[in-house]
């Protein structure tokens, strides 16, 4: 089995949608890093990963905001997609088997970030059902 960990800010607000009966809670987390290359030159280097969390704990995604900064780890795949100019691209996918939350981004209420990070993780056992959110 690969296992795949991440940490990033999400892109965008996440979309719960319903696919067979199951609830998928879908968002994007973007992972930056910056360092200077062997000549020198200062290098900024984004990746994006598309996230897909089968749960029926949904509540979670009220919180997973664009700009949170997020922990997430799972199973890893590479799928295509066509980019404006026509050209097939690579795309990192992770379906998520936990998440963390690690802090907000502040905003203009001058919230601060949360001090203490939030996890949830998806049950072994899919066939039981899941109880709400621990808060």
């Amino acid at each position: 089995m690969l296992k795949t960990q991440a940490i990033g800010h999400l892109g965008n607000d996440a979309v719960v949608n319903n696919v067979n009966g199951k609830n998928v809670i879908n968002f994007n987390v973007a992972h930056s890093e910056k360092y200077k290359n062997a000549e020198g030159i200062d290098v900024n280097r984004t990746v994006w990963v598309s996230c897909a969390y089968w749960t029926d704990k949904l509540n979670i995604a009220n919180y997973l905001k664009k700009g949170t900064q997020v922990y997430v780890e799972g199973q890893p795949s590479v799928k295509t997609y066509q980019d404006k100019e026509g050209r097939t691209q690579p795309q990192l996918s992770l379906r998520v088997s936990s998440i963390q939350l690690l802090g907000s981004k502040q905003d203009g209420n001058n919230q601060q970030p949360q001090n203490t990070p939030t996890s949830f993780s998806q049950p072994q056992d899919l066939t039981e059902p899941v109880d709400d959110l621990p808060f």
